[in-house]
């Protein structure tokens, strides 16, 4: 699949990108059932999602083979790369209940003044099972803050000072509106619907239902500078402990033996970055 320069462009400027029905219907079927299967495999035997707290899982293991072939698939994986203009690491493909807002936030490091990023890159694939708009919990990004100096405007903005308190201000003390009413982009999809957008852009979602599903799936660009696999270690290690936290494995054996080249390749990288194991918990 090969984007256009256009595509690219807007990528870079704006922080996202939407294509409308990459996606089949008949796979979207498919991508429905195994997504229950999966989401519902982390919850205690005869337990159903209790529609109060949002619920994670991976979409990587024996139960979603179709989802999780989607990482290796060149409609993701191919255009991440494109995007990020080298060879990228297949993170993670996952799924999620949620329940009602989800707050303004980015998932990663922005691009500096100098167009490069701070440390790494990550981009992230939505794709929601129902029809959604900004009304009832559609992904709302705000273009352009995946770069600085905006990135770090609104960090300043939503962060009480000095930063490293982590005090999070309300979108009403931080601008004076409501989140829903900060100038935003709604995701508005249908079922086969894709929106990427880069890490570090500024996203959230408001009015959704208490059982929204939505899965991710995830790429890091592959690191060539010791600040940027320094970075990815530290991310990658609360990743891998938040997943020991349920009992689980982040890459089971059903992830590691996949015999696409590629695939192979990321597992070898990450192996060699020492990313791919659960790291010990020292005092």
């Amino acid at each position: 699949m090969k984007l256009t320069e256009q595509q690219i462009h807007h990528f870079n400027t704006f922080g996202f990108l939407v294509f409308r029905q990459l996606l089949t219907p008949s796979e979207m079927d498919r991508f429905s059932r195994e997504f229950d299967a999966g989401l519902d495999s982390w919850l205690p035997a005869g337990i159903k999602h209790d529609r109060k707290a949002r619920h994670y899982a991976s979409l990587m293991e024996e139960t979603t083979p179709f989802i999780a072939s989607l990482h290796d698939d060149p409609r993701f994986a191919g255009v991440a790369e494109q995007l990020l203009g080298k060879d990228v690491l297949g993170i993670a493909a996952d799924g999620n209940y949620y329940v009602g807002t989800t707050a303004w936030h980015p998932d990663g490091h922005p691009i500096g003044l100098d167009g490069k990023p701070e440390d790494y890159l990550a981009v992230k694939f939505t794709i929601y099972l129902e029809p959604q708009d900004g009304s009832n919990g559609a992904l709302r990004v705000i273009p352009g803050s995946h770069r600085q100096p905006y990135h770090g405007w609104l960090q300043e903005k939503f962060y009480a000072q000095p930063i490293e308190d982590r005090v999070k201000k309300t979108p009403e003390q931080a601008f004076g509106v409501p989140g829903d009413e900060v100038p935003a982009y709604a995701f508005k999809s249908e079922p086969g619907d894709v929106l990427i957008f880069n890490g570090p852009l500024w996203h959230a979602a408001f009015g959704g239902s208490d059982h929204r599903r939505m899965c991710s799936i995830v790429y890091y660009d592959d690191p060539d500078t010791p600040e940027a696999t320094s970075a990815i270690q530290e991310v990658m290690t609360r990743n891998h402990r938040m997943y020991a936290s349920k009992s689980r494995r982040m890459y089971t054996d059903y992830y590691r033996n996949n015999p696409d080249p590629r695939h192979q390749r990321w597992v070898g990288r990450m192996d060699e970055l020492g990313i791919l194991e659960t790291p010990p918990i020292t005092s």
